[in-house]
């Protein structure tokens, strides 16, 4: 979190032109190697001043419902306790959440979702895996659904709840892999940067490109191995869990097998130097040794994640606005009114309704929130400031594209405009979430409630605030 918007600011340009620096560097390569960095986008980072706290998860991403009400509502739907750590705003909205379901008989009791301020004294990831899951009524020994809060579209959280190495494992890194996400022959919804590379145990060798989590699952044993993780985090957050791994491995190598060791290790070195080359990838029998040594507790390292929306979360302005809002507002403004929007967003959404009444209980919250009363100037003026800085920092290191490089997501009459991606198809993300998405979700939800299973009313969830 950053003391001012100034310094957040700052801190955006100089992602964003970091970033378009190693592209330009990548494709000064040979060939041979891998370029990887596809992608270029405008990070939200949080800044806290005058109070003010400007934080992604209270930007709203349809009418006025904010990132955080889509993956909360999803999981206390799906009948486990839900427990949400982030901001004293943020938990605001958590409770006008709670008190709704609670009243239309959705969920049976107030502890079913829990709303745990953050310290801002005290914020760290492994600080909010505790804080968060301390409060939560099941067993130490349960499995626990760890997501972040800005996974909009991921409504189908069985898969994870039904994990089939949950019973065998303390910690379970589970990495979002292009190849397995989107097989050959379908449609790609979306371009991400896939970080690294990951070898499977498979016959043929096959090398797959993997980017980090948005969901982790864990015991209370695999909770108190991920503590580690601070230690070889950088401030401001945005590592990977594969950077993590890579200077883990340093610290773990006497305990691992040399094989393991100077394999992680000649990956580590390529990779930082961006010669990563077609068939270049550490293994995933080696990554899952290296893990299991540095947060010593039995951890599995895969990549087996189909679902496309949990692996976009809402980093940055192209996230939330190009992508998410994007798709949603249109839908529901192409009807007459409001409710009928929404009944067409069920086409796409199984909660639509749910969320157009929420969307009204939420109306009295507009005026106490700072952030919500500065809406949509406070988003207006951060474009037009990014893009301010953007193009002066362009133009002063001789690069292309010097021109406006963050859309006006809204007008000065406060009006959304949908500004995407090239890589975005959202047609095809329509077309997947009605015909592949929604019926997944239906009969997955059908499977759970018929099996009164016991790993679901024993399970426990948190949803990153």
């Amino acid at each position: 979190m950053y003391a001012s918007g100034e310094a957040a600011l700052k801190a955006a340009v100089a992602r964003r032109v970091g970033d378009r620096l190693a592209r330009e560097r990548q494709l000064r390569q040979p060939a041979r190697y891998r370029r990887w960095r596809v992608l270029e986008t405008t990070p939200l980072l949080r800044s806290c001043e005058g109070g003010l706290d400007d934080t992604k998860f209270l930007y709203p991403v349809l009418d006025n419902l904010p990132v955080i009400v889509f993956p909360l509502l999803s999981h206390a739907l799906a009948g486990v306790q839900v427990s949400v750590h982030g901001p004293r705003e943020v938990c605001q909205v958590v409770e006008v959440v709670r008190d709704f379901l609670l009243a239309e008989g959705h969920i049976d009791e107030r502890s079913r979702i829990v709303a745990v301020e953050e310290d801002r004294g005290d914020i760290s990831l492994s600080r909010s895996f505790q804080r968060s899951t301390e409060v939560l009524s099941a067993s130490r020994d349960a499995p626990v659904v760890w997501s972040a809060g800005d996974l909009v579209l991921a409504y189908n959280p069985y898969p994870w709840l039904t994990d089939r190495h949950l019973p065998s494992f303390e910690l379970i890194l589970n990495l979002n892999a292009r190849q397995v996400v989107f097989p050959q022959g379908t449609s790609e919804l979306f371009a991400r940067n896939y970080l690294d590379r990951l070898r499977l145990d498979d016959p043929w060798g096959s090398v797959i490109d993997v980017k980090e989590p948005n969901v982790l699952l864990f015991t209370g044993a695999g909770l108190r191995g991920l503590t580690k993780v601070d230690g070889l985090r950088k401030p401001p957050p945005g590592e990977t869990y594969m950077s993590v791994l890579l200077r883990a491995a340093g610290r773990a190598c006497w305990h691992t097998s040399p094989a393991a060791t100077v394999a992680f290790l000649r990956y580590g070195l390529k990779r930082v130097r961006d010669r990563l080359e077609e068939g270049d990838g550490v293994s995933r029998r080696h990554a899952t040794e290296l893990a299991t040594t540095f947060f010593g507790v039995p951890t599995l390292v895969k990549a087996e994640n189909t679902d496309p929306f949990s692996v976009r979360d809402g980093d940055s302005l192209e996230d939330l606005f190009g992508y998410y809002r994007a798709f949603l507002q249109p839908i529901v403004d192409s009807k007459a009114t409001k409710e009928a929007g929404y009944r067409e967003l069920a086409h796409y959404h199984p909660h639509a309704e749910l969320l157009y009444r929420l969307s009204l209980k939420l109306r009295a919250l507009q005026s106490e929130l700072p952030l919500w009363r500065r809406w949509p100037e406070l988003i207006r003026d951060k474009c037009a400031s990014l893009n301010q800085r953007l193009t002066a920092e362009f133009r002063g290191l001789g690069l292309k594209d010097a021109g406006p490089l963050v859309p006006e997501y809204f007008d000065a009459a406060g009006a959304f405009q949908g500004h995407s991606l090239p890589s975005d198809d959202l047609r095809a993300t329509g077309a997947y979430l009605r015909h592949v998405y929604l019926p997944t979700y239906s009969r997955d939800r059908a499977e759970a409630s018929g099996a009164s299973s016991e790993r679901l009313r024993a399970a426990r969830r948190r949803v990153a605030g």
